[in-house]
Parts: structure tokens; C-alpha cells; sequence
């Protein structure tokens, strides 16, 4: 086929620029592929060679000109995905939804434009009102057309109030998941409730590929000397994006209780920090500080490395978009014994594979995992083995090469008349 694939590519902060890394890489070799994107430079290193990069201005003309056979959309819930927008409602295609949940990304884009700001900045300004109007009347209209039950009300309460949980509630993908040809998604969780929004939607289930690199001793040992840990500390770690999302208080707050009988432990945090000042406050407040390491985001080929220097991994997630994880299949494809929260959009990992903690008293239960496993090392390299035995069973590159080759298959973009 021949494909035009819309995605932020690395170095775009976003995991699913890593993501379209590894599927293109699983596809290049079988289809004729253009990539479009919307970000000054691109990593070319990580990307397949025989694939072509163009602005997504360049999109709808080379369509018009040579007709794609299918159009791939890899959307999620941050700015970087603002430019899908546009050409998905103009051309059809293939939505890979990787969050539930959109109406963060998507409300900034109306709430965070200049004018919008502006007139936030001095509400008192009848000109800056009229200037901002038209972006608040649109906002507030995809939410009514998204959430007809709630017309009226939902828009003005996220402009009114300061509470975070609200646009987790309301996940405003009607509007994409209608515009597409076939939508794409990665858990059970996301594929029904989908479904349930949008009846007519032709959705499809794909694996989202994980796959572990080995990595001998010698190396993770001078990566924990190098990091500072010594041979014999315990290590907890938490991986990827370290927002208000990942727990890391709650985390901190565990390590600082079992730090009491385990005086070798350390906290190790591995991904970007959104706010490095904060974070910092935060450790020194739960005086964990001095046995914490803050790497902030590492190379795409040192990951592996980084898990594998903990010796126990805690994924903690609350409130969450629904999303598969990669960060956590990373971690179970590296055979990382991990305690995880118990979401029900995560229910297809196996009991055996990880422990679960229950999100209403996840500090406690967390603590209580690092204490029984820290002194279990037979139980961790129980949860390792069977941690990456699902991950190659259930996540191998092979299996989401085939899952997107029969969506892609469902999707064919018919010819122009």
C-alpha cells in the first residue's frame, strides 16, 4: 500500500513518538510510506530510511496529486497531536487512539491561543472578550456536540473552576472517532467505551509492540555506580513522564516509610520532569532527597539499562485517560518485577505477571509490596519470568505488525471519482 502516516516523531516529547518509531520500523519494509508531521526536526536515526518526512501542510495536495491508500493518525491527549486535527476531518483514514481521554489537549487549543489568553489575563476588557469569543463559542460547542447531556453546563463548569478531574469525565473523542475510516486502539477498556459513544464506529483492537534488549550485568552495574547506587542498595524505581499522574508523591511517601527498616533503599526516577523546582521541594519535604536520583529524561537506547538498574519498579496511575502504558510494557518486556495500580482498562496483564495495588489506599498497599518483595528475591524473579513471557506472548512486534496490517486492510482510502 501506499500509506501517508501523521504522528510527532522523535525527539517530540511525547511516548508516542517512540511508538511510531517502532511500528514504522515493523511496516516500512511491506508498504510505500510518507511521513507527515508538524515539529521543526526530526531524529532521522530512529526513523526507517526508505520513508520520506514533509510537513502535514503538504498532506492534502500530494493526495490530490497521488492518492494514499490509507492515511494513519497516531492521536493523544497533548499538543503535540493538535495538527491531526485538520486533515483527519478532511481525509479519512486509520485513528490510532492512545488515550481515551482528549479533552485536555483539545480544550488548550481553543483555551491557550493568544487571544483566549489574553482575555483570561484581564477579564474586565470588553474588546479582548469580543476578540476571544469566537474560540470559547467553538470549544463550548464540540463539548455540547460531544456531550449532549450535559449541553450548556459541562463547558461552562471546566471554564469556571479549577478542579482537574473533570476533563478525565468527559473525554471529547466523538469528533475524531466520527471523522475516521477505522479507529484503532490498544486495551478492551478503550475498544468498548468507544463503541459505547459511538455506535457506528468500526473499531479494532492492536498490540502495542514491547519487546526487552538484553542487558548483562557489567553494564547495569556501572550504570548504578555511575547513578550513584551502590551494589548492595535496593532500589524502587518509577519510569516515564514524572507528572502529577505518576503518583511520585505517593511513591516517596512509601519509600520514606520502609526507608525506616531498610535503610539501603533508594528511590530512583527515570523521564522528563514537568517541574523539576516542585519535585525537588517534595522530596526534601518527605526527606527522601538524599536517597533519591533524578535522572530526568534519558536516551531512547539507554532505557533498557535504566530498568534494569531497579530491582523492584512502581507504576502507579491516578486519575488515568485509559491509555496502555509503554512505560509499563517497557518494564515488563525488561522482566522488572512491578507493583502497578489495579485499573480496570489494565485488567488483560496477568495476576502473576505484577502486583496491584488498590488506588484508595495505594500508599499502604505499596509500602507493604516494597517490604515482602524487598526481602523475596526468589518472588521477584518469579514476577520477571512471567512478566516478560506475556509481554512476548501478547505484545511481540510480530503481533502488531499483523494487527495493523489487517486494520490498514479495513481502511483502504477509495479513489477519487
Amino acid at each position: 500500500m501506499r500509506l501517508a502516516f501523521l504522528s510527532p516523531l522523535p525527539p517530540a516529547p511525547t511516548g508516542v513518538a517512540d511508538y511510531s518509531a517502532e511500528v514504522l520500523a515493523l511496516l516500512a519494509g511491506r508498504h510505500e510510506i510518507e511521513l507527515f508531521h508538524a515539529q521543526d526536526a526530526v531524529e532521522e536515526g530512529r526513523l526507517p530510511a526508505g520513508c520520506a518526512r514533509r510537513p502535514a501542510a503538504e498532506l492534502l495536495p500530494r493526495h490530490r496529486d497521488r492518492p494514499y491508500d490509507a492515511v494513519v493518525y497516531q492521536m493523544g491527549n497533548g499538543l503535540d497531536h493538535a495538527f491531526l486535527y485538520e486533515p483527519l476531518a478532511r481525509l479519512p483514514g486509520l485513528l490510532v487512539l492512545h488515550d481515551l481521554v482528549l479533552h485536555h489537549s483539545r480544550a488548550r487549543m481553543f483555551l491557550e491561543s493568544p487571544a483566549a489568553r489574553a482575555y483570561a489575563r484581564n477579564p474586565a476588557s470588553a474588546a479582548l472578550r469580543e476578540a476571544a469569543r469566537p474560540l470559547l463559542r467553538a470549544y463550548a460547542a464540540e463539548v455540547d456536540y460531544s456531550h449532549p447531556a450535559q449541553a450548556g453546563r459541562l463547558a461552562e463548569a471546566h471554564l469556571g473552576t479549577v478542579g482537574h478531574l473533570l476533563p478525565y469525565a468527559y473525554p471529547l473523542f466523538r469528533l475524531p472517532v466520527e471523522a475516521s475510516r477505522v479507529v484503532a486502539v490498544h486495551n478492551a477498556y478503550m475498544a468498548e467505551a468507544v463503541r459505547a459513544e459511538v455506535p457506528e464506529a468500526d473499531v479494532v483492537r492492536v498490540a502495542m509492540p514491547a519487546e526487552g534488549r538484553p542487558v548483562s550485568p557489567a553494564e547495569v552495574a556501572a550504570l548504578r555506580a555511575g547513578l550513584g547506587l551502590a551494589p548492595d542498595d535496593f532500589v524502587v524505581g518509577t519510569f516515564g513522564l514524572l507528572s502529577r499522574e505518576k503518583r511520585v508523591e505517593t511513591v516517596a511517601r512509601a519509600v520514606a516509610r520502609v526507608a525506616v527498616a531498610l535503610p539501603r533503599l533508594r528511590l530512583l526516577l527515570v523521564g522528563p520532569v514537568p517541574d523539576p523546582p516542585r519535585l525537588d521541594r517534595l522530596l526534601l519535604r518527605l526527606g527522601v532527597r538524599a536517597r533519591t536520583v533524578v535522572t530526568g529524561r534519558v536516551p531512547f537506547d539507554a532505557i533498557p539499562a535504566h530498568l534494569a538498574a531497579a530491582d523492584l519498579a512502581a507504576h502507579l496511575r491516578y486519575p488515568t485517560a485509559r491509555e496502555t502504558s509503554a512505560a509499563l510494557l517497557r518494564l515488563l518486556a525488561q522482566g522488572r518485577p512491578t507493583v502497578m495500580s489495579d485499573l480496570e482498562h489494565l485488567a488483560e496483564v496477568p495476576a502473576g505477571a505484577v502486583v496491584r495495588v488498590d488506588p484508595t489506599d495505594e500508599e499502604g498497599a505499596l509500602t507493604r509490596a516494597i517490604l515482602a518483595l524487598a526481602d523475596r528475591p526468589a518472588e521477584r524473579a518469579r514476577l520477571s519470568a512471567a512478566a516478560s513471557a506475556y509481554v512476548r506472548r501478547e505484545h511481540s512486534p510480530e503481533r502488531c505488525r499483523d494487527d495493523y496490517e489487517a486494520a490498514l486492510e479495513r481502511c483502504q482510502s477509495p479513489r477519487p471519482a
